[in-house]
Formats: C-alpha cells, structure tokens, sequence
C-alpha cells in the first residue's frame, strides 16, 4: 500500500515538473516572438519613414538640368546662351567665345539696328553705281532700281545683299553710318566688337561670339522687327521677283525666332540662329564662329542646349 502511494507520487510529480516546464517554456518563446514582432515593426516603420524620404528627395526628370555630353563643335568659336524676356542671359556652351574673329554678314544685324534707330523706313532709295559695283548675289538689286527703305532692308537681311547694305550707309556716308556702328557697339556693351563697313565683307569687322550674343538680346528687347524679317523665308520684289533666305535652317529646325547666315573666305561660315525655348518662356541664342558647315555645327548647338526639342 506505501508502495502504491510512493509510486503514485512520484508520478504526479513528474507530470507537474512536465507541464511546468511546457508552461514556462511557452512564456518564454511568447515574449521571445513579441520582441521580434516588435523589433520587427520599428524596422518596418523604419523603412517605410526611409522610403517616403527618399521619395520626396529624388531629383526631377528635367532634361534642361540633366548631364549631357558637350558637343564637338569644329569652329573657331561657339556659344549657345539661354535667355529669358528680360533679357538675362545664361550660358550654356561656350567655345573660345571670347576669340576676337572676322564675322562676315553677321555684320548686316548691327547695320539694321543703325537702319531703325536712324532713318525713315517709308523713304524710297535708288541703287547707285557705287552700290551696284558691291559683291553680286544670285537675285539682286540693279542700277536704278528704287525701294522703300524697309524693302532694302528686307533685301539685305534676307538675302545677305551687299548692295542693300551700301545703299543704305550711301544715305547718310559710309563713315558716320559705320561710326553709328561702332557706338552702338560701346552701347550695349560689345567690348571686343569693330566695324569697318556696313556689309561685312572687310576682316577688319571682327567681334566675339560673346558679344554677338549680347547684340541678339538688344535685337530681341529693341528690336524685334530684325529677328521677323530674318526668318521670312521668302519676300516677294516687283522688279526682282521672290528673294529667298540664305538660312537654310529654316526648312529643318521648328520655332526659329530669327538669324543671320555669313561668309567670307577669311571668316568662314559663320551664324547667328535664335530658337524659341520650348521648356521655358524665352529662348536659346546659338553662334558659330569659323566653321566649314555653319548649319551642321548649329545643329549641334540646338541639340545640346535644347533637348526637348531633339526629342520632338
């Protein structure tokens, strides 16, 4: 009977030791999961918090600020200026943009702004011999032929007329029209620019593209009848027929504001193109200075400074 009840102890004691254990072992692996669980929600709370920061911090896909590999422009001087309609001016690209250099008709954009700022547009102008004795173009004025001082104007930017621009320094001399020049030069600010004549065909008529730059900004705030007239791309004369633009850009490139064409053998090809800012109110002054193919090395102006539009 002792025998009986030791034994029957020794068993319930053993089924307590066991389920104590159990109970205890249950605690501990329940705190043990809730540790983790939290530990495991701040690491959670964590990464979410990390993401929104990271969220709100990543940069904008503005292709305007992206890095983009400068272009090879094979000209003596380039740039390429971003400018809004107050006129500030930011620069882009630039090559050797401060090189004093022959501009060839480039030359004819100061001589308009002399034309504006000094005579009256409605007064007619007869082609004298002198003027006649200019470089000829493919269409171009004669002897005799008479115009109103604006169509003479139209010739001279659109065509890049010699005898235009001669015809109109003729009215006032050569020398006090190409002084006006010089001082409208100082006026804005070219600090590096000269001229000799009102048709850019002396090397004598040097500027940078720096400066260029800075006389197509006076252009578009003063003068925005220039950069009209430069991009007609045809204009029709009585006695003349229809005079085509020397910018051949014209056909290729979208929202062109205005510019020049020029050319000399001692300058090369040489040009001046305002485009339209398609991501901002204002617009891209693009200039190359020296190049074998003004248009191409434009081109890759445009591409680099504006690249909205290369994806158009």
């Amino acid at each position: 009977m002792n025998l009986k009840r030791i034994f029957q102890g020794v068993c319930l004691s053993f089924i307590f030791l066991l389920f104590s254990g159990c109970a205890l072992y249950g605690v501990n692996a329940f705190f043990s999961g809730l540790t983790q669980g939290i530990n495991a929600g701040g690491a959670l709370s964590a990464d979410i918090s990390g993401a929104q920061n990271n969220a709100g911090s990543e940069p904008e896909n503005n292709l305007q600020n992206s890095e983009s590999k400068p272009p090879e422009i094979n000209a003596e001087a380039a740039i390429s200026v971003k400018s809004n309609f107050s006129g500030e001016q930011k620069i882009i690209f630039e090559k050797n943009a401060d090189k004093e250099l022959p501009i060839a008709s480039l030359t004819k954009l100061m001589t308009a702004v002399v034309v504006l700022e000094n005579y009256d547009l409605l007064k007619k102008i007869t082609i004298s011999e002198n003027a006649d004795s200019q470089e000829l173009m493919e269409t171009d004025l004669k002897i005799g032929d008479t115009f109103p001082t604006i169509d003479i104007l139209y010739i001279m930017l659109i065509q890049s007329s010699n005898k235009a621009a001669y015809a109109l320094t003729e009215q006032m001399g050569e020398e006090k029209f190409t002084a006006l020049m010089n001082q409208k030069a100082l006026e804005i600010g070219l600090e590096n620019t000269f001229f000799e004549d009102a048709t850019g065909l002396s090397p004598k008529n040097i500027s940078t593209a720096k400066d260029l730059a800075k006389l197509a900004g006076y252009i578009l705030k003063n003068h925005f009848e220039i950069a009209e007239i430069t991009r007609t791309k045809f204009f029709p004369l009585s006695n003349l027929g229809e005079i085509k633009n020397t910018n051949e850009l014209l056909d290729e490139i979208p929202n062109i504001v205005g510019g020049k064409t020029g050319f000399t053998r001692m300058a090369k090809g040489c040009m001046l193109l305002i485009t339209d800012d398609l991501a901002s109110d204002g617009y891209f002054i693009h200039i190359i200075l020296g190049a074998d193919d003004r248009f191409l090395e434009t081109k890759k102006l445009i591409d680099f400074a504006d690249p909205v539009r290369s994806l158009r």
